[in-house]
């Protein structure tokens, strides 16, 4: 299986909806649901990766580096190509009322491999107000999902050396950290770990 996403697919992906307690100040139930991504979805994607990229690394990155890195690589045309391409798949996780982006998920498939035989789990981010809601589970059980059933052998990914509570996220999965690398953003290099992976049967 591969190429973008078919119509099969999709449907195959149906929304699923769950309740969470969500609210900063008066705690309230809210509804969500996590899909595949399909044709549209650019907008919501590049708001939200805009947004959590830059919730997430003020103060410990150059904010000049993060608005050239956020319209280099979270622009609406950046994620359309993402959620048409051939080896690349995305996810959203937002409200049923409203039907507005909390969170999301893009894997990109390693060059030189069958398709998505080994992949980069490129980003998953949900914004810091819906932290703790399982969320950012629920986009990472839809991306072992898809390995299953592409019959992956590896994912990867970079993370930021000081995002611990991502770090300690991606261990509860099985990442293991493989190394260490700089990361190029705007004029600057930022210090990220390594993580892998393995899948088995």
């Amino acid at each position: 299986m591969s190429g973008k996403p078919t119509h099969r697919e999709l449907r195959r992906h149906k929304p699923k909806i769950y309740t969470l307690s969500a609210g900063i100040r008066a705690r309230r139930e809210m509804e969500f649901t996590t899909r595949l991504c399909k044709p549209g979805d650019e907008g919501a994607l590049s708001l939200a990766a805009q947004g959590t990229i830059l919730e997430t690394y003020a103060g410990i990155t150059e904010g000049d580096d993060l608005i050239i890195h956020a319209n280099a690589e979270s622009s609406v045309a950046v994620f359309n190509r993402i959620v048409t391409g051939e080896h690349t798949r995305a996810w959203i996780a937002e409200t049923v009322n409203g039907k507005c982006v909390v969170g999301y998920a893009v894997a990109v498939s390693d060059e030189h491999a069958k398709s998505f035989s080994s992949f980069e789990l490129k980003r998953l981010y949900v914004f810091y107000r819906f932290h703790g809601n399982g969320l950012g589970r629920r986009l990472m059980e839809d991306v072992l999902s898809f390995a299953k059933r592409m019959k992956s052998e590896t994912i990867w990914l970079e993370v930021h050396e000081a995002n611990n509570h991502a770090i300690e996220f991606y261990k509860r999965f099985g990442f293991v950290q493989t190394g260490t690398a700089l990361f190029p953003a705007g004029k600057g290099s930022y210090r990220v770990l390594t993580m892998e992976l393995a899948l088995t049967e």
